[in-house]
């Protein structure tokens, strides 16, 4: 049996080695680096509508480590969702008439401004595009499919603020 404990040892010993040499190698997974320290203090404005592109940004910069302001007076930089717009349009249809691919188009107009600046700030406007396809005969699924496809482009469109106001700060 004494063998056995070295085994052991030996394979504890290993395994804590390769996570020193992984923890130290810089690697993360998509979308859970370290964020910047400049960017704590942000305050979100309308980020309490729980199905918003505010809410989901809140919600990432915060899950992400970012310490967020208050209050708009207490904020280094107010970011503002001024307009969210959904539009699907169906691209094909099958003989009985059922959508079978449908584009969905996610855009948006953020602003960008420093409280008690008196500047209107910055506004950039953002804009995704998916195709979606589906069997036809599936109207329940279709519709869970599209809600799920406008959660993630939301979460996308999420990222991609994070990384422009990590490239300005």
């Amino acid at each position: 049996m004494p063998n056995s404990s070295v085994h052991i040892r030996h394979q504890l010993l290993w395994s804590v080695l390769i996570s020193v040499l992984f923890a130290g190698c810089g690697f993360h997974l998509k979308g859970y680096g370290q964020l910047s320290p400049a960017l704590n203090g942000l305050y979100i404005s309308g980020f309490e509508k729980r199905e918003s592109l505010a809410a989901v940004l809140y919600d990432n910069l915060q899950g992400r480590g970012a310490v967020m302001a208050g209050d708009e007076a207490s904020a280094k930089l107010n970011i503002e969702v001024v307009e969210e717009r959904f539009t699907s349009r169906v691209l094909s249809v099958d003989a009985g008439g059922k959508a079978l691919d449908k584009e969905l188009h996610l855009s948006a107009v953020i602003r960008a401004r420093v409280p008690g600046s008196g500047e209107p700030g910055v506004e950039q406007q953002l804009d995704l595009l998916r195709q979606l396809s589906f069997s036809g005969d599936d109207e329940l699924g279709q519709r869970s499919e599209t809600s799920l496809m406008k959660y993630d482009m939301r979460n996308e469109m999420a990222e991609q603020i994070i990384r422009r106001l990590e490239a300005i700060k």
